[in-house]
């Protein structure tokens, strides 16, 4: 049997099972208990795995593992960092627990429960490190987290939102935090305006389309002729500078790295404001307008002179 596919399957039920679940919860880590389909994979076809090990596929199972994690945790809470050394460190968690299982398969063992345990104090003890703020918000009163998401707008809003007008766009341009779909960026491409876009996590790969974490994306000085971001990158800012950890200033580097990589004249279109460090910018080098949207935030164009 080839046992990859099952393998996959396995995967997705466990984060279907655990994709609401406070690891926080009752003061202690929680255990990742195994669901029946895993329990009977790791029961029926021990040795098929420990042979997709031998022939070096055990690697691609961990990104595999670790990309699916990723997903999941930004699925509960957008704000989460699971890119960059916080992404390094949680493959870690799972090159581990692909060890521990692959030494229980050698030495013919069929108990794994001790694994539930270990596996839930790994990613609880990642989560502290990378993600406090999840503890903060949580606690451990809730068997389940709450939810913070995020959606992806239609380019219709978008371009309404972020007051971009289609004639008069400069180009090239670059959508930080385009998302999963890209549909503005799609949208753009159409009517025949150079874009392109980076998301932690792009669903469709493309030349114009890179999976980045925008914190660890370089931008180049004088390269661009319109930024654009809608709720993804400003927001994020806000969400760190509201909680005062060392993660804002990463952000306000990168903000006045956006606004350099601006050619003479393009202009970087974004929401929610960030009125914490506009009133700090030179008028001497670039012009500041507002836009209401709706009655809750409102939308920033920044040009460059």
């Amino acid at each position: 049997m080839y046992v990859l596919p099952e393998i996959i399957k396995s995967i997705s039920s466990q984060h279907d099972q655990h994709k609401e679940l406070n690891l926080f919860y009752g003061g202690k880590s929680a255990a990742l208990a195994w669901t029946p389909y895993t329990r009977f994979l790791l029961a029926t076809y021990p040795r098929e795995i420990l042979q997709l090990n031998a022939d070096g596929l055990t690697a691609g199972l961990v990104n595999y593992l670790t990309t699916q994690a990723q997903l999941t945790f930004c699925a509960a809470n957008q704000y989460m960092n699971v890119s960059g050394i916080a992404g390094e460190s949680l493959k870690a968690v799972y090159v581990t627990l692909m060890e521990d299982i692959v030494t229980r398969l050698k030495r013919k063992q069929t108990n794994f429960d001790d694994l539930e345990q270990l596996h839930g104090q790994r990613l609880t003890k990642w989560l502290l490190h990378t993600n406090p703020f999840v503890k903060e918000l949580n606690g451990d009163q809730e068997p389940h987290v709450k939810r913070v998401v995020c959606a992806e707008y239609t380019p219709a809003t978008q371009l309404s939102v972020l007051r971009l007008n289609l004639a008069t766009i400069k180009g090239p341009v670059l959508d930080i935090g385009c998302g999963q779909h890209a549909f503005l960026v799609r949208y753009l491409r159409k009517q025949g305006i150079k874009a392109y876009g980076i998301d932690r996590f792009i669903e469709q790969p493309e030349s114009y389309l890179g999976s980045a974490d925008w914190l660890e994306y370089r931008l180049e000085p004088n390269s661009w002729g319109t930024i654009i971001s809608n709720l993804s990158f400003s927001n994020h800012f806000l969400h760190h500078h509201g909680r005062s950890n060392s993660a804002y200033m990463s952000y306000a580097k990168k903000y006045m790295e956006i606004l350099a990589s601006l050619q003479t004249g393009g202009s970087y279109h974004y929401a929610p404001a960030l009125p914490m460090i506009e009133s700090y910018l030179p008028a001497a080098q670039y012009d500041i307008s507002h836009d209401k949207v709706g009655d809750h935030f409102r939308s920033t164009v920044i040009t460059r002179r």
